[in-house]
């Protein structure tokens, strides 16, 4: 760890709490140092905190040593993307810590770039399900070219139904994660649909990490004052195919 500090990479927390179980993440530079992940659903309010000064101990590291914050904004638990863009905004304050806010599509995305280098499975398309109660769903559609995923439709609500009417009926295969499909994965079978791993259904904070490092490098924080979850109140337009 003394050589990445040297090397000038700061010490960097990522808090996956958009989803139904929380995780954290500390690294420098594009290493990661230490991860950790909360004992059950919808911990996040609990167990947080402590599991962050856990990964901050293991690495012999305080609170006021973090230079960097990586947070999923959502779309996802009200609750817990309300606790990560709270600890990000208090450690600004305190610490003039910088800010990275990733989307939790974007997460979701990296989980099938995992999924790829595991199974060696070719996927060009791909789309991530999250659940927004009231019989709709958070939905964003992704495609897959030199290593990385285009999102080529944002993230926006709709209904099983309309999802398969608009997206599953081209002729590749259409990919699908996230915590959606958790309890509704039934809703959006189709002939061309595939699923990932259930594995990889759920955003993580590791992810959180590696998608912001890349974001810091380039220098794209986010203006701790605007900082705000990334919710979807109404249907945008949504393009008919991909």
């Amino acid at each position: 760890m003394g050589n990445l500090a040297q090397q000038g990479n700061p010490l960097a927390l990522a808090v996956e709490t958009s989803g139904r179980s929380g995780s954290a993440a500390l690294g420098m530079g594009d290493e990661i140092l230490e991860h950790g992940v909360l004992s059950g659903h919808l911990r996040h309010g609990a167990e947080l905190f402590t599991c962050c000064r856990g990964l901050l101990d293991r690495a012999g590291r305080r609170p006021c040593d973090i230079e960097h914050i990586y947070i999923s904004t959502g779309p996802g638990s009200f609750t817990g993307i309300r606790i990560a863009v709270t600890m990000a905004k208090i450690l600004s304050l305190a610490n003039d810590t910088k800010i990275i806010s990733i989307s939790t599509m974007d997460v979701l995305s990296a989980n099938a770039t995992a999924y790829i280098n595991t199974t060696g499975r070719q996927i060009q398309h791909l789309a991530t399900i999250l659940d927004a109660k009231r019989g709709q769903f958070f939905v964003a559609l992704f495609q897959y070219s030199g290593g990385r995923w285009t999102k080529t439709v944002p993230d926006c609500l709709i209904t099983p139904e309309e999802f398969l009417k608009r997206f599953a009926g081209g002729p590749e295969t259409l990919w699908l994660t996230g915590e959606g499909l958790f309890y509704y994965r039934d809703a959006f079978e189709a002939p061309n649909v595939s699923f990932l791993d259930e594995a990889y259904w759920f955003p993580d904070a590791a992810n959180v990490y590696k998608l912001a490092v890349e974001k810091a490098k380039m220098g794209d924080f986010s203006d701790p004052v605007t900082l705000s979850p990334a919710y979807i109140r109404t249907a945008g337009a949504i393009p008919k195919s991909r």
